[in-house]
């Protein structure tokens, strides 16, 4: 069929149009994609924006915390012998005359007997389960065995957990004094506000004289305040109501927590 230069004009201008769109389609559907793609990465990194101004609204509060856990820590470790002080006999020794001087005993030595790092025990009741093949054949629901562990979750926990560590440094203390002033000497260690421990108490005379006394045929005179008293035994020899104490006593030391810098 032969075409009038009409048709021939309009069938140009479709095949003009059909390749305008098909080029307009194939320019449009890529962007279209980055745009897609464009807007998923906006919204993760919005999605991050809001995670990490919700972290800085709390570093405040953390601050707080961070700095009130310091000041806890501190007053609770004040219980402890300072480590750069457990090691210096004159610190030692002047708690040690003050109490001696309230005793009313003479302190005769101080000796420092070495620091070591060791675990803490911890005390508890040690589970021996005896009975329990009998209760597993009879706990047909389970009941049994949950009551059983339940009895003995402390001790269990208690025995699993990891011993922690403390300073502890061994002082020789020996004293001379009457029975009664060694007794208020033993009270005033018991009253140290820092954290020490009783290890040993080895009297010399543990009759405080009286068995000299008996042996030379005297008798001592009575002591009721624990003040010294000697009594004459002939030849030279006088007998004293008084004896010497080697104490062996320990203390505990912790290091301190440095102050966090929170700024």
């Amino acid at each position: 069929m032969k075409l009038t230069y009409r048709d021939k004009i309009i069938a140009g201008v479709l095949l003009a149009l059909t390749i305008i769109l098909i080029g307009v389609f194939a320019l449009c559907r890529p962007t279209y994609k980055d745009i897609k793609a464009h807007k998923t990465s906006l919204e993760k990194i919005q999605a991050q924006k809001e995670g990490i101004e919700k972290q800085i609204a709390e570093i405040p509060g953390l601050q707080t915390d961070i700095k009130d856990t310091y000041t806890k820590t501190n007053e609770e470790t004040k219980v402890f012998v300072p480590l750069d002080r457990v090691t210096d006999t004159t610190y030692i020794d002047q708690y040690m005359q003050s109490f001696a001087d309230e005793a009313k005993v003479k302190l005769l030595t101080v000796n420092l007997e070495g620091s070591k790092l060791v675990p803490l025990d911890y005390y508890y009741a040690a589970v021996s389960d005896d009975l329990g093949d009998m209760r597993r054949a009879a706990d047909v629901n389970g009941d049994l065995q949950a009551n059983y562990d339940k009895s003995v979750a402390e001790s269990t926990a208690l025995s699993q957990r990891a011993k922690e560590s403390i300073v502890q440094t061994k002082y020789g203390v020996q004293v001379y004094g009457t029975k009664k002033n060694i007794y208020d000497y033993l009270v005033k260690l018991k009253e140290f506000e820092k954290a020490e421990s009783v290890n040993s108490v080895t009297i010399e005379d543990y009759t405080f004289g009286k068995a000299e006394a008996d042996k030379a045929h005297v008798s001592l005179p009575d002591s009721k305040d624990g003040e010294i008293v000697t009594v004459s035994a002939g030849d030279n020899q006088e007998i004293t109501n008084a004896s010497n104490a080697n104490i062996v006593i320990t203390l505990y030391s912790v290091y301190n927590m440095e102050e966090p810098n929170v700024d």
